[in-house]
């Protein structure tokens, strides 16, 4: 079930690259159970909780980012662009973290959509900021997947979804 969430989000990650930048994604990883997490200097994440096919509550969280700061600027352009914000907003300190912070809630609110028609219906929080933050860790029962979209251009990013279980 979560593999398949996880699939999801990447594919709509890629088709939100590919309509909003002239970056062509060319592969997506999907890794289960990461070990090892990547920090990142620039990054987004979403809470969310909901019920999986009529079981029990899943709470979680999708992390979106840049492991180097410097990686982002030709998708967060290509997206200040298509979104018509306006050039200067990618000089200020908080920019890059307010266009990543709409990035992802136009991925999360694609595949969520995508995840309700396969039975996980779930809201999702605001996006907040995580730049530059450790990542929380991961619990015995978590399943957690580190997605990584390529593009073309040599644009990587990087996405965790954390599901879990609550009983």
């Amino acid at each position: 079930m979560t593999e398949n969430y996880a699939r999801i989000l990447g594919d709509h990650t890629a088709d939100v690259i590919r309509r909003i930048s002239d970056l062509k994604p060319t592969e997506i990883r999907i890794t289960s159970q990461p070990t090892a997490l990547p920090a990142c200097e620039l990054a987004v994440r979403i809470d969310f909780q909901g019920q999986a096919e009529g079981r029990e509550l899943v709470t979680g969280y999708v992390m979106c980012g840049f492991i180097h700061h410097n990686q982002s600027r030709p998708l967060l352009q290509a997206m200040a662009h298509h979104l018509c914000f306006d050039k200067s907003l990618l000089a200020t300190a908080e920019g890059p973290v307010n266009v990543m912070k709409e990035f992802l809630n136009i991925i999360i609110g694609l595949a969520g959509a995508d995840w309700a028609e396969q039975g996980f219906e779930m809201n999702f929080s605001t996006p907040s900021d995580l730049s530059g933050q450790p990542l929380p860790p991961l619990g015995a029962a978590d399943a957690a997947y580190h997605l990584v979209v390529l593009t073309d251009a040599g644009v990587k990013v990087d996405i965790l979804a954390v599901f879990r279980e609550c009983e």
